[in-house]
């Protein structure tokens, strides 16, 4: 017998939306949850998302790295001691809060900053480009993934974790306005065009998640390049 786990509190958390949808600003949404954000199961896939960066890039101890949708700087946090300097972006100020508080405990190694990478790319570019479950919101993947590279010094690395592909969308509430995950093949293909080598794909980790009474399984892919030197 299949195990749908019938849920009668609505999702976790009893609102069953974590997400935006139609009509809501995102900034808005997340500045809302930004204090109760960091659930066990977050923290989790966060740690094995660094996991997988660690794994996937030659982290240097005198690079200087970007977090483009930093939320409260959990990832940063766990990648920064590897790092020489981390500076955490987003366009929530509620998220920003709660990383500046977490940033403050090494204010020489870490710097947060309201930013809307597709709007700009940074003046003074960076040996590093992170990012967790943020694509799947941007409208306009093109404009973003040209901004990150112009953010880049020759030889600098990408790495960009998000949901795989959810044709089905059964992570998202029905009137979700953004991705419904990513295509892991596509975006390996649009890194390329841009001229990033050794573009590869993993498996981070495996969010489980309730929707309508059932749980569902979604992947989560890390996909890491570099710009030749």
């Amino acid at each position: 017998m299949a195990h749908h786990h019938h849920d009668h509190n609505g999702g976790r958390g009893g609102h069953g939306h974590d997400h935006p949808h139609n009509g809501v600003d995102p900034a808005d949404f997340f500045d809302e949850r930004a204090r109760d954000w960091d659930t066990p199961e977050k923290v989790a896939s966060t740690h094995a998302i660094a996991e997988a960066i660690i794994a996937a890039v030659p982290l240097d101890a005198s690079w200087d790295a970007l977090e483009i949708g930093c939320g409260t700087g959990l990832l940063s946090l766990e990648l920064g001691p590897r790092l020489r300097h981390v500076l955490l972006t987003d366009v929530s100020a509620g998220m920003l809060e709660v990383a500046r508080e977490r940033a403050a405990a090494d204010p020489a190694r870490y710097a947060v900053e309201r930013r809307d990478l597709s709007a700009a790319p940074l003046a003074r570019p960076v040996d590093l480009i992170f990012a967790s479950m943020v694509l799947h919101h941007v409208a306009d993947l093109d404009v973003l993934l040209t901004s990150l590279r112009a953010s880049l010094r020759p030889g600098g690395w990408i790495a960009l974790a998000d949901l795989d592909a959810d044709p089905q969308n059964t992570y998202h509430a029905d009137d979700f306005a953004g991705h419904h995950g990513i295509d892991r093949d596509d975006l390996q293909a649009q890194l390329r065009g841009l001229g990033f080598v050794d573009v590869a794909a993993r498996t981070a980790t495996t969010i489980t998640k309730a929707k309508d009474g059932e749980d569902f399984d979604h992947d989560v892919f890390l996909i890491s390049g570099r710009l030749p030197g």
